[in-house]
């Protein structure tokens, strides 16, 4: 449950769906606006004022709730305050719960983007350059990387490269050797023109199985 306080006459909660339930109230008792909402947005209110410290003046509270995307109950307490203030209030809370959900609707169709990008790279992808300065390092890496990646260890002007075969690892799989590999690796890339450079003109120290050999160091 959050409360802000948004000016001297205006106190704002919201509510998740679990938070409601606690009082024992849903989306359809709120609606019906009975005695039992009243007195729910009475100990909202009372516990809001708890919180923030907001001091109550006046005996005029007007009570706008509004339900948004995710199910959560925003709820808006504004004290002596007329008609037309209060439609103007309403008015723009409502614009910017419009702006709110139209973001979070940009952001969920980005990450769906950004996912097939990703789904789309990996399908072509077929080695992973993973480059390290310090044998160490490489090592740290194959001792948590997992055992079934098969990869080869080469070396090229002091630098270590491995260079691993992800052919058969699906987005998840892959992300999550990325993910490891950001905590030991200097760089990773998944250029083929970089692998068959090291491959042409690199030192190959261990073939095919160089997670393994690394790993029991």
């Amino acid at each position: 449950m959050e409360f802000s306080v948004l000016d001297k006459q205006t106190l704002q909660c919201v509510m998740t769906e679990a938070e409601i339930a606690d009082y024992g109230m849903d989306k359809h008792a709120i609606y019906q606006n009975d005695a039992r909402a009243v007195d729910f947005f009475k100990q909202i209110m009372q516990k809001a004022q708890q919180e923030t410290g907001f001091i109550r003046q006046g005996e005029s509270i007007a009570v706008h709730a509004a339900f948004l995307s995710d199910e959560s109950l925003e709820i808006t307490f504004s004290l002596s305050q007329d008609g037309a203030e209060w439609m103007r209030q309403t008015k723009e809370d409502q614009i910017k719960r419009q702006e709110r959900d139209k973001e979070k609707e940009e952001r969920i169709h980005e990450l769906d983007r950004k996912n097939r990008q990703a789904e789309q790279t990996v399908a072509q992808m077929e080695t992973a350059v993973l480059k390290c300065k310090n044998l160490i390092h490489m090592i740290e890496f194959c001792k948590k990387a997992p055992a079934k990646l098969k990869a080869y260890l080469y070396e090229y002007h002091g630098v270590y490269f491995l260079l691993a075969d992800v052919r058969d690892y699906g987005v998840r799989d892959t992300a999550a050797l990325f993910n490891l590999a950001d905590e030991y690796m200097d760089a990773i890339c998944y250029t083929k023109s970089i692998a068959a450079f090291l491959q042409e003109h690199g030192k190959c120290i261990v073939e095919e199985k160089a997670v393994g050999v690394l790993r029991d160091i």
